[in-house]
């Protein structure tokens, strides 16, 4: 699941060759608010979870893997 929402988020960023890796910073790479939320819908889709709306503001968030860790939380939290 780590590589798919890497990959929905590398795709969402407007640079098209930018690097995205689980370390990455979101303030540093090339996503608008915008894209962000589309990409965070997009995981949605690919998960079967569900974002808050406090969830869809990209400020709230600082590094890919914490996107991940909340994913992986809720699918945790749904068993």
């Amino acid at each position: 699941m780590n590589d798919l929402i890497i990959r929905i988020l590398r795709e969402s960023c407007a640079l098209p060759d930018e690097e995205v890796f689980e370390s990455s910073v979101l303030s540093e790479l090339s996503l608008d608010s915008l894209s962000f939320i589309d990409a965070l819908v997009k995981i949605e889709e690919m998960s079967g979870t569900g974002f808050e709306m406090e969830e869809l503001d990209l400020s709230r968030w600082e590094r890919v893997e914490d996107i991940i860790r909340c994913v992986e939380g809720k699918k945790n939290a749904e068993k």
